[in-house]
């Protein structure tokens, strides 16, 4: 049997991104993939292929008002099949991508599923068919989670389907449900009601968005209006019925509908089945978890674990982070222990949402002190230049210390605007440090400052 210093089970961002820095540190890993292709989730059906689908069809928005910016294209039309083809090709250089990584860090990679016979022994049941069974000191369980499904409504990957299927989808439907308000729900909402979806929302729950701030969520439900996207909150779904040509859409206490596609996007699930974990001892908890320390060690010697599997936030670069530390503490070397008030969400719709730290409702919720300041994009030039003069910066800040809390942004750039506050959280920057930061004009990113400017005597541009 082949024998390694640590074996990564799973090559989503966690995963590979740890069995990379791994191999940077000297010792000698395999990692183990189920599917086809390594990237998970994230870069087969998840954050690369949606987030190419979401650019077409901001693009396609903006060919749209090409008269107002001085074209004359004519009535713009899109091709679905060609826009697909680009999201593949996309998806394809990144799978190669980390083939290539993997050639260059000398990590085994097996394909298949893998797992325990004991600690330190792992079966891998090949894909190519057979078995092989491998030995490690370490092992680093990164298997990610899966779409949760409706009991009472399985999708059928035809017209009911999942956040995976819908990404084969061959033509843009006249009329879609869409079946949970969260991210990813909001996030397809977004993409096909721009390609001219008649799109409707349906949240259990009495607001879209839950993890994200009300202002923001707000904001947002204005745009999504504006896109004629239809949103329902506080209703529940009580069937769903697949007709062949019609998907029937039966909520509580009104009509049943008909819609051409149906999407179920309720939330996701840890994968943790066939892993073997009985044969060392180790039980999740009652939400499918593996509970693990700040260095992602389980109760199993030598077990760890990281991203979607254990109850930190189901985020891709929540995963690499985790998986970096704990190889990084595996090999022997004291990595700091991450702060989760400094890990950024970010929403892909349009406009972007993005967001760290607490929100206000939390903030009130625990008793602590804040106040807030909040400068819209609309003053800002570079923000009228680029068509992007909606949304807001919104900074909440200890009054006592300075110290941000949390940040709410919506708007253009706004997910990339985040990793300011990232490292100002870090760092435990004030809110008088960032205003005294001179950030470039004209850029979108002065927004930031101008903010922060209300927070230390007041904004200039307002």
């Amino acid at each position: 049997m082949k024998s390694y210093d640590l074996v990564v089970i799973g090559a989503g961002p966690g995963g590979e991104v740890g069995a990379i820095r791994a191999a940077q540190l000297g010792l000698k890993v395999a990692l183990i993939e189920k599917r086809e292709f390594l990237g998970g989730t994230c870069l087969n059906v998840g954050c690369i292929p949606t987030k190419a689908l979401l650019e077409s069809a901001a693009n396609y928005s903006k060919f749209k008002k090409a008269e107002e910016l001085g074209f004359d294209i004519g009535t713009p039309k899109f091709k679905w099949d060609v826009i697909q083809g680009r999201k593949d090709k996309i998806v394809d250089q990144q799978r190669k991508g980390l083939v290539f990584l993997m050639k260059k860090n000398k990590i085994d990679v097996f394909y298949g599923v893998g797992s325990f016979v004991t600690r330190t022994t792992l079966e891998v049941k090949l894909n190519a068919g057979g078995t092989e069974k491998i030995t490690t000191k370490n092992t680093l369980i990164a298997t990610g989670s899966k779409v949760r499904e409706l009991p009472f409504a399985p999708s059928n990957h035809k017209n009911i389907l999942t956040s995976d299927s819908i990404l084969g989808i061959d033509h843009v439907p006249k009329t879609m449900a869409v079946i949970g308000g969260g991210i990813v729900g909001m996030e397809f909402a977004s993409c096909f009601g721009k390609f001219d979806s008649d799109v409707t929302v349906i949240e259990l729950g009495p607001r879209i968005i839950p993890s994200e701030d009300d202002d923001c969520v707000k904001e947002f439900s204005r745009h999504m209006k504006k896109q004629k996207v239809k949103i329902e909150t506080s209703t529940k779904l009580t069937g769903l019925k697949d007709n062949g040509d019609h998907v029937v859409v039966s909520v509580e206490g009104k009509e049943d509908r008909k819609f051409d596609k149906v999407l179920v996007s309720i939330g996701r699930v840890p994968v943790i089945e066939g892993l073997g974990l009985e044969k060392i001892n180790l039980k999740p908890n009652d939400r499918g978890f593996i509970e693990v320390d700040e260095h992602y060690r389980s109760k199993a010697d030598g077990v760890y674990a990281i991203g979607d599997v254990i109850p930190t936030a189901a985020l891709a670069h929540t995963a690499s982070a985790e998986a970096i530390h704990a190889v990084e503490f595996i090999a022997g070397h004291k990595p700091p222990v991450i702060n989760y008030d400094a890990n950024p969400s970010a929403v892909y719709t349009k406009p972007e949402i993005a967001s760290i730290g607490k929100t206000e409702q939390q903030l009130k919720d625990a008793g602590i002190a804040y106040e807030s300041s909040k400068f819209p994009f609309a003053p800002m030039a570079k923000a009228k230049i680029e068509g992007a003069a909606d949304g807001f910066v919104k900074l909440l800040y200890d009054p006592k210390y300075r110290e941000i809390l949390g940040v709410h942004i919506i708007g253009a750039k706004a997910t990339e605007m985040i990793a300011e506050f990232a490292l100002a959280k870090v760092l435990e920057s004030t809110v008088d440090e960032i205003g005294h930061t001179i950030h470039p004009h004209p850029t979108i990113s002065e927004t930031i400052m101008e903010a922060a400017h209300m927070a230390v005597g007041g904004a200039i541009h307002l």
